[in-house]
């Protein structure tokens, strides 16, 4: 009855995650999670303000698929100035963060193709690469004095069908980031094999002690990249599902397509408020961040204090990816602290087999709640210990 395609991929174990504390907690069972990449803050009042006037104003119908024209020039400039890639307006599209890592996926991969992905990384990026009869290619991040992604790596797992390399930095689930150095390392192999590069960069408002360092900003390589962001980390507009492309004209054209077909276009209101957004929101962004680095700070520390856990200082995004000495399988871990500490957390085998063996912690939550959740934590593993 249904396509092999999609019988063959696997949920979102995040999505599945977060779904099971909402039916305990909907059973008045007291569950802290800790799974989704979700701030806890409200959507700033300015951007609210300017969806509900843009309502007002009767902007309820219809607008252009790539975008409203003044939200497509403000990324524009946005990017060029913020993130050093020359960008007009016609680089730009206009559409949800997930939905446009999705559709360059669609746009790019014919059946066969080669992805490279880091591993490990977001669980959506092997089964998008899947859904277009693409074959994903994990390549294991190195754990040194932080995750770190080789070029030598990267550069051996490219064959003659490699299509394309994904990079994530900030990472979701490390927290790393890819340095400057390496990311020009990664686009010699670029150059050198005649392949794209999907940067997801949506956390990169996140970063705590370096600067954040776009792809897309190399000129040399400028055409081979699409710089992928949005609004859903840096703003608190999980729900609002808005984001943009930077890409060459006929990339932004090609995904387009997918758009006019799907979505058709984002809602003209949402645009307003994310329009407001960059025109308004550095304040709020500055604030958030440092409250998440606060978060980190504290969480980190707390976190090795427990016996058999071992964690490092994420650089970016807010999470908290751990390591546990207990010998038991991530999932069936991550199924016990729910189910007997009534704690959810993300099992590392979910961003792929590097991660097995560690656990993910969004650190989006009150402080109150990080620490409850984290003593739960540690008097669990305590139990476990004997």
């Amino acid at each position: 009855m249904f396509s092999k395609r999609i019988r063959d991929v696997q949920p979102s174990g995040t999505v599945m995650l977060a779904n099971k504390v909402k039916q305990m907690k909907n059973q008045g069972i007291d569950v802290i999670s800790f799974t989704l990449g979700e701030p806890d803050f409200p959507t700033p009042e300015h951007i609210i303000d300017a969806a509900k006037q843009a309502l007002d104003d009767g902007m309820t119908h219809y607008v252009q698929s790539t975008g409203i024209p003044p939200l497509r020039e403000a990324v524009a400039a946005h990017v060029t100035n913020k993130n050093g890639i020359k960008a007009a307006s016609d680089n730009i599209l206009i559409l949800p963060t997930k939905f446009a890592l999705y559709g360059t996926i669609q746009a790019l991969v014919d059946p066969g193709d080669e992805v490279i992905h880091p591993d490990p990384g977001w669980v959506s990026y092997g089964p998008m690469i899947e859904l277009a009869g693409g074959v994903p290619v994990p390549v294991r991040m190195r754990y040194k004095d932080s995750w770190v992604w080789e070029p030598e790596d990267i550069a051996s797992k490219v064959t003659d069908r490699t299509k394309a390399i994904i990079l994530n930095t900030p990472s979701n689930p490390t927290g790393s980031i890819i340095s400057a150095d390496t990311l020009k390392a990664i686009g010699d192999i670029a150059e050198d094999h005649d392949l794209r590069i999907i940067s997801d960069e949506i956390y990169e408002n996140l970063v705590y002690e370096d600067t954040h360092f776009s792809i897309g900003s190399i000129e040399r390589i400028r055409d081979r990249v699409i710089t992928i962001s949005g609004f859903s980390k840096s703003y608190a507009m999980t729900g609002w599902r808005v984001g943009w492309m930077v890409a060459d004209k006929e990339t932004v054209k090609m995904v387009n397509k997918l758009q006019q077909h799907s979505l058709t276009c984002l809602p003209a209101f949402v645009q307003m408020g994310a329009l407001a957004a960059l025109r308004e929101g550095d304040e709020c962004v500055r604030t958030m961040k440092e409250e998440f680095r606060a978060r980190r700070n504290m969480v980190i520390p707390m976190l090795n204090e427990i016996d058999g856990v071992s964690c490092e200082m994420p650089r970016g995004a807010f999470y908290a990816f751990f390591r546990t000495d207990l010998g038991i399988p991530s999932m069936e871990l991550a199924d016990m602290l729910l189910q007997k500490a009534h704690v959810s957390l993300t099992p590392g085998s979910a961003f792929g087999t590097a991660g097995e063996s560690y656990m993910r912690m969004s650190y989006a939550a009150s402080r109150d709640e990080l620490t409850e959740g984290i003593g739960r934590i540690a008097r669990f593993i305590s139990s476990l210990k004997g």
